[in-house]
């Protein structure tokens, strides 16, 4: 059986971006306040950073060691790129109430620096996020493949970690582009229904790497849509 885009109809579309908002755990969008970083001014993590492996360090601004490991961070995500791990960000979530520390928290460092609102601090509660975390997200911004509590202020003491959990999940292809047309639309959510009603299967339209095509693999990809 072959679905055709005029047989989707809206119920089915309801569907997939209710799924899509149910299964989406994790999203903020705030100005990067970091001079030095190429998406200063910009909005992040969502929309500058989509289909990337983002990685999020909480901290506060007000303290040396916090900043040496910020600077690591960037050094760190620099060997990355230049690996050919280009879809890699590293964003630094700081606090509102230590703004005033910016400058100093960003002077050796690259890197995207959003302010979480204090004191309620919504972003460190979306995450569970805790004082020195640094949480490691796949390209779907719903699956979290790694977090470290960094108590030292010598970031290569949990590099090795962190480095496998990016390299063992980088996509070798864009996320949800089923088609391979480099283009994520509706033309892959078509293919992948195909594939689900056949009982087909590929590692590249498994998007949450479960090893079974179904209605969760559709969502990633609506939310890559809505996202994009």
């Amino acid at each position: 059986m072959t679905i055709y885009w005029y047989n989707l109809n809206n119920k089915i579309l309801y569907i997939l971006i209710l799924g899509n908002l149910l299964f989406s755990q994790y999203e903020y969008s705030k100005e990067d306040m970091n001079s030095t970083s190429e998406s200063y001014g910009e909005l992040v993590w969502q929309p500058t950073y989509v289909n990337y492996i983002t990685l999020h360090y909480f901290t506060t601004q007000g303290w040396a060691g916090w900043t040496n490991i910020f600077g690591q961070l960037s050094d760190f995500q620099d060997e990355l790129h230049a690996e050919g791990y280009e879809k890699v960000v590293i964003i630094g979530v700081g606090q509102s109430a230590q703004s005033n520390f910016n400058s100093n928290f960003c002077a050796n460092s690259d890197l995207p620096l959003v302010l979480d609102q204090s004191p309620n601090l919504p972003i460190y509660n979306q995450f569970n996020g805790g004082h020195r975390d640094l949480v490691v997200m796949d390209v779907d911004g719903i699956t979290e493949l790694y977090r470290a509590t960094l108590n030292s202020t010598y970031f290569p003491l949990y590099e090795d970690d962190f480095r496998d959990a990016i390299i063992s999940n980088y996509p070798s292809s864009m996320p949800g582009d089923i088609n391979s047309d480099e283009v994520v639309n509706i033309l892959d959510i078509i293919q992948l229904a195909n594939m689900i009603l056949s009982g087909d299967y590929s590692d590249n339209a498994d998007l949450n790497s479960d090893g079974v095509l179904n209605i969760l693999d559709i969502v990633q990809i609506v939310n890559i849509i809505l996202s994009g």
